[in-house]
């Protein structure tokens, strides 16, 4: 069935992050997937929540998500290497790495609200009780967010995709 106008709240999307960002072994995972292969956490994340709600995003879907999320994603990347650079082992004041750290996750805060209101733009199909309780049903999510992140031929990428995955399992 399409849903149109979801409106999955922001607020009920950032709780959901924090919890499976901090799930096993997600964290490195997702950063590997970050940093070796341009994914977005927060957009990662989106497809984890549609998998473990039964929405399917296609691949336009996934564009335009990504795009929202665009102009935050610049300032992170920016951020991010300041913060790593702050980082206390380099010296610098442990209170000067908090702040940033703190900015940081205002920004992913904001990131995830950008995603959130272009999500809800979509209108995005939902698999039924019955077909989601099989097993067997692929969510065609999975290959939509490959294929989003050009990550068809990489292995190595979609090794971690999967290994992300089974983590949200």
């Amino acid at each position: 069935m399409t849903v149109p106008s979801l409106n999955l709240e922001p607020g009920v999307f950032w709780d959901y992050s924090l919890s499976r960002y901090t799930r096993g072994d997600m964290a490195p995972l997702a950063i590997s997937l970050q940093d070796n292969h341009n994914v977005n956490v927060n957009v990662l994340l989106l497809l984890g929540w549609c998998l473990e709600n039964n929405f399917i995003i296609n691949l336009p879907q996934f564009k335009a998500v990504i795009e929202a999320s665009s102009p935050v994603e610049k300032k992170l990347r920016v951020h991010r290497a300041k913060r790593k650079e702050a980082h206390p082992d380099n010296g610098t004041d442990p209170a000067v790495y908090a702040t940033l750290k703190a900015e940081e996750l205002e920004l992913e805060r904001q990131q995830q609200r950008d995603i959130v209101a272009a999500f809800n733009e979509q209108s995005v199909v939902r698999l039924g009780q019955a077909q989601s309780t099989t097993g067997s049903v692929f969510n065609a999510s999975v290959a939509a967010f490959i294929n989003a992140y050009g990550l068809r031929d990489n292995a190595e990428a979609r090794r971690l995709v999967s290994l992300v995955i089974k983590e949200l399992s």
